[in-house]
């Protein structure tokens, strides 16, 4: 018993425990922005391998990036996106939010992720709530828009399953692999995926997913120099 609360003591000194889940900047291309609680100014450059966390929001202009939420997805802003996070893997719920106000996000839930690990992602118009799949979100454009990818407002699922309601109150439409459902105004139309959207998966192949031993050597670095820095203000 002695020696087992020996190699406890010992792994906690090595790998201590960080309660908070993280997000990590796992890809950027062009200009992308960030901002959060830890931002030094109202609008950063977003870095690779940069941690974000709850609150924190990106927007891409004339750039892409991707972002690997905890060991639970990876989602991609294209051109011209807003998103913030909203919840990242809530210890009650187990369930992460990412909110998208305007632009395109690519959603790539992880296979090894558990089952009670939920996913939404939230629209201006609707939400889509996920557990293992890959789909496309389209919110409304903003003032700018990817002339790459042009899409009506909705959710086009690649693989596997999204749960979509409108506004958050209406009725649930469930859409399958090569399905997509689009706003007719406040109703939620289901249909074949269209070659377009359907040419557009093929950026999924690219994805790359941070292996968990991985991200958590990150995340408890990223702990580790959050610690220095808030002692470092401690003696100031």
């Amino acid at each position: 018993m002695k020696k087992i609360i020996l190699l406890l003591l010992c792994l906690s000194y090595f790998f201590p425990v960080f309660a908070e889940d993280v997000a990590v900047v796992s890809f950027v291309k062009g200009e992308v922005t960030w901002s959060g609680r830890n931002a030094k100014k109202k609008e950063e450059s977003l870095k690779i391998n940069q941690i974000l966390r709850k609150g924190d929001k990106v927007t891409s202009k004339d750039g892409t990036c991707e972002l690997q939420l905890a060991t639970q997805a990876t989602i991609r802003l294209a051109k011209f996106t807003e998103a913030s996070i909203e919840d990242l893997l809530n210890p009650k719920s187990r369930q992460s939010t990412v909110k998208i106000y305007t632009g395109k996000l690519f959603v790539k839930a992880h296979k090894n992720n558990k089952s009670q690990n939920k996913l939404n992602i939230v629209s201006p118009s609707l939400v889509a709530g996920v557990r293992g799949t890959e789909f496309i979100v389209a919110a409304p454009p903003g003032p700018e828009t990817d002339s790459d990818l042009d899409l009506q407002e909705g959710v086009y699922v690649n693989e596997g399953t999204v749960a979509v309601v409108p506004d958050k109150k209406g009725k649930e439409v469930l859409t399958g692999a090569n399905e997509e459902v689009t706003l007719d105004g406040q109703v939620l139309k289901k249909q074949i995926l269209n070659e377009y959207a359907k040419e557009k998966m093929k950026i999924f192949e690219q994805f790359k997913q941070l292996k968990e031993e991985n991200y958590q050597l990150i995340k408890e670095q990223y702990k580790k120099n959050e610690d220095l820095m808030n002692e470092m203000k401690g003696k100031n």
